[in-house]
């Protein structure tokens, strides 16, 4: 089954996709659909930011307890003070918010099951999320909450971690959930200008 799926990834991509290159689409892919299941608890905390590009965008914030765990996966200060300065980007932000870890079997026969091409195109959308810089996670007290509507989980002694989304689109067209944001992101994928032949 793994090495179907490596197959698949291979012939869709190219002859020189390694293994690793594969797992890693994989992982990206599963750090994607993660982050779709998330949607749903999301608070719009800003109607009007820009992604990187300029683009205009809606940034979208989850709300985590900061688990041991959690906290453990990074390099976060003891001092409160100098933890709310420090922030984790791109697919990090991702795991470090508690997106499960790559499990070879599981992830891989993903692939299988969903095929390839379903594979590359998530991995594609949150490769997209990162080159823009969409995906920031940082650390805050449960008293400094800086959205007075962001729901503060029950489980949040060590504080909360905030992971914030940005998404090119108005807030009036926000829906939370993993469809909406499938739909948008293909949009301005399509939109974006291709790079110069070589």
């Amino acid at each position: 089954m793994i090495l179907r799926t490596l197959s698949l990834l291979r012939s869709l991509q190219g002859a020189s996709h390694t293994a690793q290159e594969a797992r890693a689409t994989v992982q990206q892919a599963c750090d994607y659909r993660w982050l779709c299941r998330q949607l749903p608890g999301g608070v719009i905390t800003d109607a009007d930011t820009r992604l990187n590009d300029g683009t205009p965008a809606v940034a979208i914030t989850l709300a985590y307890p900061a688990t041991p765990e959690r906290l453990a996966g990074g390099r976060w200060p003891e001092a409160p003070e100098e933890r709310e300065g420090c922030f984790v980007e791109g697919d990090h932000a991702c795991r470090a918010a508690g997106a499960p870890a790559y499990r070879t079997l599981e992830s891989l026969s993903r692939g299988v099951a969903e095929g390839a091409a379903a594979v590359l195109t998530d991995a594609a959308r949150l490769a997209y999320l990162i080159e823009r810089g969409a995906l920031r996670l940082t650390w805050r007290r449960p008293e400094a909450l800086p959205y007075r509507r962001l729901p503060a989980p029950a489980t949040a002694g060590q504080g909360l971690f905030l992971l914030t989304l940005k998404v090119p689109a108005r807030s009036d067209e926000v829906e939370l959930d993993g469809a909406w944001l499938d739909r948008t992101l293909d949009r301005y994928r399509r939109i974006l200008p291709r790079p110069a032949s070589r």
